[in-house]
């Protein structure tokens, strides 16, 4: 006896059983074999059994598009072979004999995933691989692609469940209603494991297939060189289905193989989309040189600079009375006057090599924690009075006095990056910190302050003057602080 598997991209396979004598293959509904499908002709071919001599012979009915038998193109009737695969418009079709039991004959257990068991998979299935790239090649996220995966996989084989599991999820396998030793065992020999009717199989796993309700299993490693990906799953628990054969297991290999490919996609196209994000991010406080140093640390370690002691130089400045600025004004005026302060600050900071925090009416920058630039201290201050001039020269700045002030410590800090997967973002703490901070109550209006320790890091580049002991709130002892008048001519 001989049967035909109908396969398509755009249905789940059918499966004929083939009568004596004429079998007309078409397009037609009410056809012995029908092919959905818009590339067949009404009265595609013919498939004549005669039991006698046990023979199956196909002739071309003057096809629009021909018919295929092992992609050769028939121009005359020729006798099938059980290893035979007809073509016709995007459907293919197969042949079991029951009796030769040649192309239905697979062994149940595992069937390591060699080179050559993937490309006679390729080429077996070579039509319905195409529509699956097609498919999977437009999906550009991974749950959707999951998703697509299963569905063509159950679509193709006429599995009842199908379910893709990616590598992170292997430890909630005994979670997903499938016998978990067949899956330990896809996973730890890295192949793909069939087993037709589970009623062949040892007591130990048909006491778990009768658990499940499972009748005929298949399950698929995803892998990638030497590593693997996740894993495709597939049962079948009707009786009066058909239990899966050689040509599933090689069609499963060659989708798995897909999948492979896509999972590979997703994983590139999320960590491109994470640089894209963290590049993002890292420009709205750097300037673009400090964001490229930055961002190629991120890609050479996968993250960027924890917290950490280091030497920095921390620079405030705040617009003086905002508050009452904005009750005065209105919220629009007071949001148009900071996004020209945000402006003009970040532009200053950026081309002194500095990096900066927006913070309500006022910005932190900080010098120093990438060494990309030398002379932090020195930048820092040269920083502090550009602002100055800026507010003190520029037209909108004096249309609506303003007033700021700025103070800058350098020192010991813990600086680096926090945050979450979702959200990053740099930040300096320490008591350097806090000194700098208060000193700007101290540095209106328009005046630029120092701390001690910065004074003597400037070796006298810039003029200064002594403004004596204040205390800052925190503190117990109180601390040496000057103003910077100007950089030194010389």
């Amino acid at each position: 006896m001989w049967y035909i598997t109908v396969r398509s991209p755009e249905g789940e396979p059918k499966q004929y059983t083939v009568k004596p004598g004429s079998n007309v293959i078409g397009r037609l509904s009410y056809s012995d074999i029908y092919i959905e499908d818009i590339s067949a002709s009404r009265r595609h071919a013919d498939l004549t059994f005669d039991p006698v001599t046990d023979s199956l012979v196909i002739a071309d009915l003057d096809s629009k598009n021909g018919t295929f038998v092992n992609r050769q193109h028939i121009r005359q009737a020729i006798c099938l072979q059980a290893s035979d695969v007809i073509r016709i418009g995007n459907c293919t079709i197969t042949l079991t004999h029951y009796q030769a039991n040649h192309s239905s004959a697979v062994a149940a257990g595992p069937h390591r995933h060699t080179r050559e068991l993937l490309l006679e998979s390729l080429d077996q299935h070579a039509v319905l691989i195409y529509d699956v790239a097609r498919q999977l090649n437009t999906v550009l996220d991974l749950e959707t692609a999951l998703g697509e995966v299963s569905a063509l996989m159950k679509r193709a084989m006429g599995a009842e469940r199908c379910e893709v599991i990616l590598a992170d999820r292997f430890d909630q396998i005994h979670e997903l209603g499938f016998p978990e030793t067949i899956a330990r065992k896809a996973i730890e020999e890295r192949a793909t494991i069939i087993i037709p009717e589970m009623s062949t199989t040892s007591n130990n796993v048909s006491d778990s297939a009768r658990l499940y309700r499972v009748r005929s299993l298949l399950c698929v490693p995803i892998l990638s060189s030497d590593s693997i990906l996740g894993l495709i799953y597939m049962v079948k628990t009707e009786p009066e289905q058909r239990p899966f054969d050689q040509r599933d297991l090689q069609l499963a290999i060659a989708i798995s193989h897909q999948a492979a490919l896509t999972i590979q996609r997703m994983y590139l196209l999320e960590s491109l989309k994470k640089q894209q994000q963290m590049q993002n991010m890292l420009r709205r406080f750097l300037s673009p040189q400090e964001a490229e140093f930055l961002l190629h640390e991120y890609l050479q370690r996968g993250s960027l600079p924890e917290l950490r002691a280091q030497e920095v130089t921390v620079l405030f400045a705040d617009i003086a009375d905002s508050t009452g600025y904005a009750e005065r004004h209105g919220p629009e005026r007071f949001g148009a006057l900071l996004e020209r302060y945000y402006h003009d600050t970040t532009d200053i900071i950026f081309a002194n090599g500095g990096l900066i925090r927006l913070m309500g009416d006022g910005i932190m920058a900080v010098f120093g924690t990438t060494h990309s630039f030398a002379d932090p201290v020195g930048r820092a201050v040269q920083a502090g009075l550009e602002l100055i001039e800026k507010v003190k020269t520029s037209s909108p700045y004096q249309e609506e006095e303003i007033v700021i002030g700025a103070g800058i410590n350098n020192g010991p800090a813990m600086a680096g990056y926090v945050g979450t997967q979702e959200r990053v973002e740099f930040t300096v703490l320490g008591d350097t910190v806090n000194v700098a901070f208060r000193m700007q109550d101290y540095a209106r209006p328009n005046r630029l302050v120092i701390s001690h320790n910065t004074a003597l890091a400037l070796a006298g580049k810039f003029e200064t003057a002594r403004l004596g002991e204040v205390n800052v709130r925190g503190r117990t002892e109180p601390i040496h602080i000057f103003e910077v008048l100007r950089a030194r001519a010389d």
